[in-house]
């Protein structure tokens, strides 16, 4: 899967990854972390716990990953920190996808 506009690289444990913000990780994400809508979305991003990162993280590198990525154990392995380190990243993303 090639680089898109509006996608979003990121580097974590040495290994680079990309991001894409589409329809469906919204929707996944509207589901996994039982938000209600786009304020509700927001809210629940600006006090994401690691676990809330980690699901973050998967709904957003699914689109760009083969059907047959194991995207769960990639997410699960990221430490915390990482987590916090890519976020003004993940930020960034969102803000240039409702800009728009």
């Amino acid at each position: 899967m090639g680089f898109q506009s509006g996608d979003t690289l990121i580097h974590i444990k040495n290994k680079s990854f990309r991001l894409r913000l589409t329809m469906g990780a919204l929707a996944e994400l509207n589901f996994r972390l039982s938000v209600t809508g786009p304020q509700d979305l927001s809210l629940r991003l600006r006090a994401l716990t690691p676990a809330e990162g980690r699901v973050l993280l998967a709904c957003l590198m699914r689109p760009c990953l083969p059907l047959e990525a194991d995207i769960s154990r990639l997410a699960a392995d990221v430490p915390g920190k990482d987590i916090a380190r890519v976020m003004p990243a993940i930020c960034c993303l969102f803000e240039e996808a409702f800009s728009s």
